[in-house]
Order: structure tokens, then sequence, then C-alpha cells
């Protein structure tokens, strides 16, 4: 089978993945209700692989299609500090939505200043593997039964060969669905050389 045959695809399990609010069981309208009761200044929370990333992609295309301008900035470990280009974007953001992807890699000094810069900005949205000292929007915490349902969308003609495998893949993996679908992309690759 060749690569781009396969249903697990990279540009295929993208198109699936865009965040879905019922995959948390909630909606648009009940996050952005939520969302101005905190102020515009909440944390999204979940493990590493749970959606945050994908949530915020989807959040920031709402906010440009409503007008909003965002700053968004990006840490992992890797790349654990904001370079001097950003400090300098945070000094100017009135008016801004501020959305960090990855808050808790900031050391404590850098935090607070990042929250001190952030003061006067429209709006801030951060996301963490747990709670902050801002109030939670919205928690992500996949089931299996969600990579069940990636799995049927994708590729039902593989499903029943799969599917025994999705326990121990979701255990291998810690919940991260794009990895388990990646390590389905593996299997049906094998299961056709």
């Amino acid at each position: 089978m060749q690569a781009h045959d396969n249903p697990f695809a990279t540009d295929r399990v993208e198109r699936l993945l865009t965040f879905n609010p019922a995959w948390a069981d909630t909606s648009w309208p009940s996050i952005e209700t939520r969302w101005q009761k905190l102020g515009r200044r909440a944390t999204l929370t979940g493990r590493h692989g749970s959606g945050k990333t994908t949530f915020l992609d989807a959040w920031k295309k709402r906010l440009h299609q409503d007008g909003h301008e965002s700053l968004d900035l990006f840490l992992n470990r890797e790349n654990s500090t904001l370079d001097p280009k950003s400090w300098q974007a945070l000094a100017h953001c009135i008016g801004k939505t501020i959305i960090l992807d990855g808050e808790e890699q900031l050391s404590w000094i850098a935090r607070r200043k990042f929250y001190a810069l952030t003061r006067d900005a429209h709006a801030l949205l951060v996301t963490r593997h747990r709670a902050s000292k801002l109030p939670c929007l919205l928690h992500l915490d996949p089931a299996i039964s969600l990579l069940d349902r990636c799995v049927q969308a994708l590729a039902p003609d593989h499903y029943d060969a799969l599917r025994t495998h999705f326990p121990s893949w979701w255990h291998q993996t810690r919940g991260n669905i794009r990895e388990s679908l990646l390590l389905c992309y593996d299997a049906v690759g094998d299961m056709h050389p």
C-alpha cells in the first residue's frame, strides 16, 4: 500500500481531527458563553495529546472570523522560553487576544512577567496540563471511544481488525489520539505491504 492510500495518512487524520465541541460534551455557544463569564481570561487544560492545540487552532479561526486580532505563542519542552520578539509583542498587547500554548513551560519569574504584561490585553487563553491561577474554560480528557469513532470514520473496512488493539494502543500513547492513529497507520501498512 502506498502511503497516500493509507486511510490513516496525515492529511486525512488532520481533516478528521478538527476540533469538535461535542467530543468534549459541549458546544461552541456554551464555550463562548463561559468565555465571556470568565472575563475572557482562562486556562484550557488537558494531558499531552488531549486536543488542546487542536482546540486553539479552531478557537483562533473563530476569533479571526469575528475580527479579533490574536498574538499566538507556543512553548514546549524543547522551546521553553519566549524570545525577545515575543516579549516585545506582549508589551504592546492592548486590544489583542493573547494565546499561549504551553504556559507551564515558563519559569516562575517569566510567568509573573507574562501575566503583568498581559493584564491589559483584550483576552488571554493559556494551555496547561493542570489547573492554574486562571479559571478553566475547558478541560479536555478524551476517552478511548474517540479513537473508536475516528477509526470507524477513517477506515471502516479495517475497523474489526484494528479494534482489538485499541486498549493497548490507548495505554501505550497515554490517550494521545494522534499517536494512536499513527499506530493504526502502521498496522494498516503492515496488513497491506
